[in-house]
């Protein structure tokens, strides 16, 4: 496993159409990040800051459902009013929520295992991309692909817990 190259970054559906040249741009704006098992990447409806993609380890991507919230971080040490929508291993993306307004994060991110990510501060990407439209247009068409994805398969386990 280990470091992602530039080439493993178009195996990301966010940044599958961009050519090296523009590879190589978007990964000079990553730094990498390294996580311990049980650290949150970031929580819900904070200020979304940064997209992440994971090197190593695994990563749940978490919705509060408690009523009272903001106000209780209950949610941390209570898992009844918290489900795991999804999780991210090699190659995945979270914290696509850096790239749009209002620039929140939809759900929290916990680290399931020890792990290395890299991190792309939002600001830069996004002013990269206003400078560089036809970028621009790429990295927005894989982050629509992205979501569509992320959506379908919540809902698929949306329709799964339903049924139990």
């Amino acid at each position: 496993m280990g470091v992602l190259e530039p080439e493993d970054l178009k195996k990301i559906p966010i940044f599958e159409n961009l050519d090296p040249e523009e590879v190589e741009k978007i990964i000079g704006l990553s730094e990498r990040q390294t996580y311990k098992k049980g650290d949150f990447v970031f929580l819900q409806d904070e200020e979304a800051r940064k997209l992440f993609v994971v090197e190593e380890g695994l990563v749940g991507i978490i919705v509060r459902l408690s009523p009272d919230y903001p106000k209780s971080v209950e949610y941390i040490l209570n898992p009844s009013i918290q489900l795991t929508i999804v999780t991210e291993s090699r190659f995945g993306a979270f914290g696509w929520s850096a790239l749009l307004p209002p620039q929140r994060y939809t759900a929290s991110a916990e680290c399931f295992e020890p792990c290395q990510l890299l991190a792309f501060e939002g600001a830069k990407l996004r002013e990269l991309c206003y400078r560089e439209a036809h970028l621009g247009v790429k990295v927005m068409e894989g982050l629509a692909r992205f979501i569509a994805v992320r959506i379908q398969r919540t809902n698929l386990q949306l329709l799964g817990a339903m049924r139990k």
